[in-house]
């Protein structure tokens, strides 16, 4: 099947891969925690490595990573010439599921060692179209010193995507690993395996076999059927949290489509109407716009919300089609970074009056959208009779996108909101990280006022009087 305009794909994608549920969903084992409440778990930390509440970074600055808070709960990489050594663990493990979050800095390089000896890679490879096996979430290469000059390092593998968030910001890993088997002689009968890599909910490995250690700093190649967990710190500003683990978990998946319907933006933006599921709801009226560069998102018509955005693959349509088109959803196919499907503008009774949810019957008419000469549209409506027009377009840069919300005659109390979130941390005069998942810049003349709400902070910018397009960007 072939539509004017839509490139269909012939890919094996499993479900998890579309960022629309967590790998952790399915019935499994309790997980267990790597305590980072002082550095006892691990053997001989290095003074590299110490244990604060909350870091920080800045996607501008190279190196940047810093400490925000004094505290517990998270374990930051500062190597120097005197110290930079990994961080391995006391306790050994064979099978093993590992989930934990992590931060880079502009630049940094690190690694996730399984049993010691296993890597997965850790790099700012932040909006790199074409990872490879050195991009995170790629299985390091082996290395023979043995070998010809230029093919010394073999058997890397890149990732599925890149699917990798600005440095600075906390991103998550799940690894499900299989330990080598071995023979009651002590004989290796079977490789070690990655079962499946989850970068940020997205599937970046599968069932991959490694047939001997990765390059590592491990002090030995020989592979045994337990080994530490082992976090690189001799390349470069890291930091973690939550590093958790249990027994090794593979839950049972509905097998993919034998021919998936994918949505592929080409030289121009790509914009789709579909029905999609979001915050335990189907959103009937979204439209998503995917652009070449891996910039996507999908807004609300009903409402004005910009409720998600994320970079990689477009979309899957497949059940927009499969069995007579029933449920009739759009899948993101990369890292999403959800939002909030309430209204962007409204209109409030003062100051302190709580954001709504929803759009007052008859409050709300969709005006539909206009497309520029690069098809970026710009949706308008009514929201109280205050006609808005709200454009949605990538940077200059390709690091995010830009918001311009436009106001005629703004009455008072007429309010957009440009996050809610459990934490909004400011960084700088005009620089805002909302749940350490992605950026806000915007102008400080624009005077954003962030305030408490019962599920933690909002950010709003008063309309009224504005006597000229409002703008910020949102960068992850």
């Amino acid at each position: 099947m072939r539509t004017v305009g839509m490139i269909l794909g012939m890919m094996m994608l499993w479900p998890a891969a579309h960022g629309q549920g967590s790998p952790e969903s399915q019935a499994a084992p309790a997980w267990a925690d790597i305590s980072l409440n002082d550095l006892h778990a691990f053997a001989d930390p290095g003074a590299n490595w110490s244990i604060v509440a909350e870091a920080w970074g800045n996607y501008t600055r190279t190196g940047a990573l810093e400490k925000i808070k004094e505290g517990k709960g998270v374990v930051i990489n500062h190597p120097s010439e005197k110290a930079r050594t990994p961080l391995v663990t006391k306790q050994h493990f064979g099978d093993i599921e590992i989930s934990l979050e992590f931060m880079m800095a502009k630049g940094s390089n690190s690694g996730v060692y399984v049993q010691g000896k296993y890597e997965i890679q850790l790099a700012d490879s932040w909006t790199k179209l074409m990872p490879a096996s050195g991009d995170c979430g790629g299985v390091y290469q082996r290395w023979d010193r043995a070998r010809p000059a230029g093919s010394k390092g073999y058997e890397g593998i890149p990732p599925l995507q890149n699917a990798c968030r600005a440095p600075g910001l906390w991103q998550h890993l799940v690894i499900r690993f299989r330990a080598p088997r071995f023979n009651a002689q002590g004989e290796k009968t079977g490789n070690a395996r990655f079962e499946e890599v989850y970068l940020n909910g997205v599937l970046v490995q599968s069932q991959v076999e490694v047939t001997g250690p990765t390059r590592s700093p491990s002090t030995s190649d020989k592979e045994v059927a337990t080994g530490p967990l082992l976090l690189q710190g001799d390349h470069g500003k890291v930091a973690f949290r939550n590093i958790r683990y249990r027994p090794l978990h593979i839950a049972p998946v509905k097998p993919p489509y034998k021919s998936p319907i994918i949505v592929t933006p080409g030289r121009q933006p790509y914009l789709l109407r579909s029905f999609m599921e979001f915050g335990g709801q189907k959103l009937v009226y979204v439209i998503s716009m995917g652009d070449q560069s891996g910039l996507n998102y999908s807004y609300d018509l009903s409402t004005g919300a910009l409720f998600q955005v994320w970079r990689g693959r477009f979309l899957d349509v497949t059940d927009m089609w499969h069995s007579r088109g029933q449920a009739q959803l759009a899948l993101p196919l990369g890292a999403v970074v959800p939002f909030s499907a309430a209204p962007g503008v409204a209109v409030l009774a003062d100051k302190g009056a709580p954001w709504p949810d929803t759009v007052a019957t008859g409050s709300f008419r969709e005006e539909g959208y206009e497309l520029d000469a690069d098809r970026v549209p710009t949706f308008s409506y009514l929201i109280a009779g205050v006609p808005v027009k709200d454009r949605i377009a990538p940077t200059a840069g390709r690091n995010g996108f830009e918001r311009t919300i436009t106001v005629a005659s703004a009455p008072p109390g007429l309010y957009s909101r440009i996050a809610a979130a459990a934490t909004i941390e400011q960084l700088g005069r005009e620089l805002y990280r909302i749940d350490g998942a992605c950026y806000i810049h915007i102008d400080k003349r624009y005077n954003p006022q962030v305030r408490s709400t019962g599920k933690g902070a909002e950010m709003l910018v008063s309309l009224a009087g504005l006597k000229q397009p409002f703008t910020y960007s949102i960068i992850w």
